[in-house]
């Protein structure tokens, strides 16, 4: 009977110690788990860290690209005003010849169309009406000489009309038919 007893209690003496080690087991496996837990904690803190800086970079990028946009766009008005008033006729100044000798001097002349199409046009680029004036730049000696290179191109029994503005460097104008 004491065997029995001394059996018993080794037996469950051992059921004990089998208990316990399976209890160590799980807390081993609970503390693995909490500390990986810990671990993708850390970094997804630093992931987001990281992501929050990356926002508050693009932002800042966002905001000086729209001022830069803003900055383009109003550049560009202002670049396509200053196309349309060169567009002009009145402020276009069009080179007649660039052929010139050592004593030839810059001359501007305005020469009126009579209407219709420019000309010498050549293609899709010469045909609008030429109702107005248009300046001219004319290299020659003296301005009787500007004025016969220019009526050659345009002459008058075709419509046209020649007028000296101005020789270049100087500012009085005279008139010369």
């Amino acid at each position: 009977m004491i065997t029995t007893y001394i059996l018993s209690f080794f037996t469950g003496y051992l059921g004990i110690l089998l208990g316990f080690r399976f209890a160590l087991d799980r807390v081993q496996i609970a503390r693995r788990r909490i500390a990986n837990l810990h671990k993708d904690k850390i970094l997804q803190v630093a992931s987001i860290r990281e992501l929050a800086k990356a926002a508050k970079v693009s932002k800042h990028k966002l905001k000086e690209s729209e001022l830069l946009v803003g900055r383009l766009e109003t550049e560009v008005r202002t670049l396509e005003e200053r196309v349309g008033s060169v567009k002009r006729a009145d402020n276009r100044l069009v080179v007649l010849d660039e052929r010139r000798l050592p004593e030839d001097h810059p001359w501007i002349l305005s020469i009126s169309g009579p209407g219709g199409l420019l000309p010498e046009a050549k293609g899709d680029e010469g045909h609008e009406n030429w109702t107005g004036t248009m300046r001219f730049l004319v290299w020659a000696a003296t301005e009787k000489r500007a004025v016969h290179k220019a009526a050659t191109r345009y002459p008058a029994s075709r419509g046209f009309k020649v007028e000296v503005l101005e020789e270049k460097g100087r500012n009085g104008p005279s008139q010369a038919a």
